[in-house]
């Protein structure tokens, strides 16, 4: 079934509509864009320039995607917006291509879910399976990790990482990074509560997994330990385990330091 476009929509014929796609009234879509098979596109909706999605993404009405950045130094160059399957865009939300500075793309991958008012701006990097809550903020160079949680009016600053498995609540605002699987709540400064343990084990995380994190957090926060030292302790005696070397990778790859709390 090829794509049906309403009659008010304006599609520029360099874009390209995958089949059974449905764009609705008032929705605007430049050239050299490209949008998969199978997507719902709803009313007042803008596609920039530069934008590829992939099939079944759902964009409810007023979602700017693949807009220019944000940045000053941006002058008009050719860069992308990246997205894959699956995903749900809610309502003014707004999305920006990428800079030649960070790399010319940013991307979206699979099954996220983005509430109302969501920013995600140039550069950023974000996987599968997350959840954006609403006027959630991500800054230019922003990597968020598989199956996190973003809370409701959370600003995360320019050149951080969320992990992987992260819950960062509501009101949150960090200039560092947000460990994987771990709460991290507050602002000025926000502080890291330790294992996200309900929401690990409504993911099916077993006892035993759950423990090993538990474990780590209680030696990262030894205050008779630095954070080498910790460090240390919890390859010796945790190490080898798949969550425990992610956590231990994500530290010491850190630029920005990570919240601890």
């Amino acid at each position: 079934m090829i794509a049906k476009i309403h009659p008010t929509a304006i599609v520029d014929p360099q874009a390209q509509l995958g089949d059974g796609t449905v764009v609705g009234p008032y929705t605007v879509i430049e050239g050299d864009v490209v949008i998969g098979a199978d997507c719902e596109i709803g009313p007042f909706c803008r596609f920039g320039s530069g934008t590829v999605i992939g099939s079944r993404n759902r964009f409810e009405s007023h979602c700017s995607i693949g807009a220019p950045p944000q940045d000053l130094k941006f002058a008009g160059e050719a860069t992308r917006l990246e997205i894959g399957d699956e995903n749900v865009f809610r309502e003014f939300v707004t999305f920006h291509r990428g800079t030649p500075g960070g790399g010319g793309l940013t991307s979206i991958r699979d099954n996220n879910l983005f509430m109302a008012y969501v920013h995600v701006a140039h550069d950023c990097h974000v996987g599968s399976g997350t959840i954006f809550a609403n006027c959630a903020t991500l800054a230019g160079h922003v990597e968020v990790g598989d199956q996190s949680h973003v809370g409701a009016i959370t600003a995360i600053h320019q050149f951080c990482r969320v992990g992987q498995h992260a819950f960062i609540g509501a009101f949150t605002a960090s200039a560092k990074d947000c460990l994987p699987y771990m709460n991290t709540t507050g602002n000025r400064p926000p502080r890291c509560y330790g294992p996200n343990t309900i929401g690990l084990e409504r993911k099916g995380f077993s006892p035993e997994r759950r423990k090993a994190l538990k474990d780590l957090w209680r030696i990262l926060r030894n205050p008779k330990l630095n954070t080498s030292q910790a460090l240390e302790r919890i390859r010796d005696e945790l190490g080898g385990q798949e969550d425990v070397e992610a956590v231990l990778q994500f530290i010491e790859s850190s630029e920005r330091g990570v919240v601890l709390g």
